[in-house]
């Protein structure tokens, strides 16, 4: 019996989500222990140099390997165009990141100087050309883990590879290094560390030959990736832009502050979306191959219900608690996040779920559109932090996040939409909204002296009164999900 697309994407999610939560639960532990052990100066340049790596990787990729899940499929045929496909990707791979490796490590000293980086921070950044070099490559590896299906693999690797990095960078850095460098160089060890496993796996599936490099497929990959390299760039300068303008105008305290905050809520929101995310594309992109516009906007349209569902009480069930959450997790040092993580949170998955409203300028090839509508974002971004950030601070970063990511939701609709249709039901989200309010309300009456009592009797009470409320309402959910699980367990024995 074939199974249907939606009970595959939830097989997928749970797959992703499985070891996505464990990962998630890895970093919950590593926060409160971070918060604590690091002042709020060195959080802030652990959280500064974090994005500064993202972005060089993300110029390193080149766009060379966004364009696997598209177009893998068109050389996976015969041996020799997989082996043709896997040299391109990979040799080009190297040459890309060990340019773009030696260019970060000529700029770096004269962006640090700019920002005003402390002297005692700079070799943080310096430390990450090491990551800066194997995090394409493994992207390249991943991607055609992904594509052929080996999620299982991808995520049991990605989840042992997060443990190894938290034993390692916490043992550096109380243990041997006892400096900030310590830490990070304990995450780029264990990154290595994986990347051995990932390239086992590749070596035994592919050959890498030069002469099967072709110069073609290289062009066709980076003609297709290339607008969305500067859609990647323009999503991570939409997200993390605003700590580069903190610690220009406010130092690198209140970019700690500001840096737990924004943490914290993209804990949450990545908990929802990445395990969505990462299994929503290639199913959509085959359901409209071999089954036409009407069955994937019917797909996406139950996608997005599905999301909604979990999104709408996790927004206020979060400003509910945060308070309490903040001063459990990170100390009261941090208690004043609580006053603007929650806005970041709502922006956060405002700009998450774009991974399901623009598949109809995806599936369309339309990605300089995508680039347009964050590159929109970006600049209302840039904009709305240069005026509220100097008054305002973290506070004001944060609703500047909020209107951009509301801005690029709105844009991508507006386009997206003329390709495929991605179905709201009104009704349904005003009852869930109904709902959370009705959480709120309800947790609102709860008050203890200790804020770790407060936070486990909240979120308690907080699923004590959605889970039923969802189960009432969606009747279907609860016997797809049994169906799964029991298919799950009938695949395993």
């Amino acid at each position: 019996m074939k199974t249907s697309p939606f009970k595959t994407f939830i097989n997928h999610v749970s797959q992703f989500a499985g070891t996505s939560v464990l990962a998630q639960l890895l970093g919950f532990i590593t926060f409160p222990i971070l918060t604590r052990l690091l002042t709020k100066e060195q959080y802030g340049i652990l959280g500064l140099t974090s994005t500064t790596l993202m972005l060089a990787v993300a110029l390193a990729k080149a766009g060379l390997s966004d364009g696997i899940i598209r177009m893998y499929k068109e050389y996976d045929d015969t041996e020799e165009a997989r082996n043709l496909f896997s040299s391109t990707v990979l040799v080009r791979g190297v040459i890309l990141a060990l340019l773009t490796t030696l260019i970060y490590l000529a700029v770096m000293p004269i962006v640090n100087k700019r920002l005003n980086i402390s002297d005692q921070y700079a070799v943080c950044f310096t430390i990450m050309a090491l990551s800066l070099f194997i995090r394409p490559l493994t992207a390249i590896v991943s991607n055609l883990l992904r594509v052929t299906g080996k999620i299982f693999f991808l995520n049991i690797t990605g989840l042992l590879g997060k443990i190894l990095a938290i034993v390692l960078s916490l043992f550096l850095f109380l243990y041997v290094l006892k400096d900030l460098y310590g830490y990070i160089l304990g995450i780029i060890v264990s990154e290595y560390i994986v990347a051995i496993v990932l390239f086992i796996w590749f070596i035994k599936n592919y050959k890498v030959s030069f002469r099967n490099i072709s110069g073609d497929l290289t062009i066709k990959l980076i003609k297709f990736g290339m607008p969305l390299l500067l859609t990647e760039l323009s999503y991570l300068v939409l997200t993390y832009a605003n700590r580069y303008m903190i610690v220009a105008y406010h130092g690198e305290s209140i970019l700690g502050l500001f840096s737990v905050g924004y943490n914290l809520a993209w804990y949450i929101v990545e908990l929802i979306m990445i395990p969505v995310s990462y299994a929503i594309v290639p199913l959509y992109v085959n359901i409209y191959t071999k089954e036409g516009k009407a069955k994937t906007e019917e797909f996406l349209s139950k996608c997005m219900h599905f999301v909604l569902i979990v999104a709408i009480p996790t927004c206020i069930g979060y400003y509910a608690i945060s308070k309490d959450l903040f001063i459990t997790v990170a100390s009261n040092k941090y208690a004043t996040a609580s006053t603007f993580s929650p806005i970041i949170l709502v922006g956060a998955l405002l700009l998450g779920v774009n991974c399901i409203l623009n598949a109809g300028l995806y599936l369309k090839k339309r990605s300089t559109t995508i680039l347009i509508i964050m590159v929109s974002a970006v600049l209302s971004n840039i904009l709305f932090n240069i005026l509220l950030i100097p008054k305002y601070n973290a506070m004001g970063a944060a609703i500047a996040t909020l209107i951009a990511c509301a801005i690029s939701s709105v844009l991508t609709v507006s386009l997206s939409y003329k390709h495929i249709v991605v179905s709201i039901k009104l009704k349904m989200v005003l009852y869930y909204l109904m709902l959370s309010l009705c959480m709120l309300f309800v947790i609102n009456q709860i008050n203890f002296s200790m804020a770790w009592l407060n936070l486990i009797v909240k979120v308690t009470v907080g699923i004590v009164i959605i889970i039923p409320g969802v189960l009432w309402k969606e009747k279907g959910v609860l016997s797809s999900l049994k169906a799964i699980i029991y298919a799950q367990k009938t695949s395993s024995s």
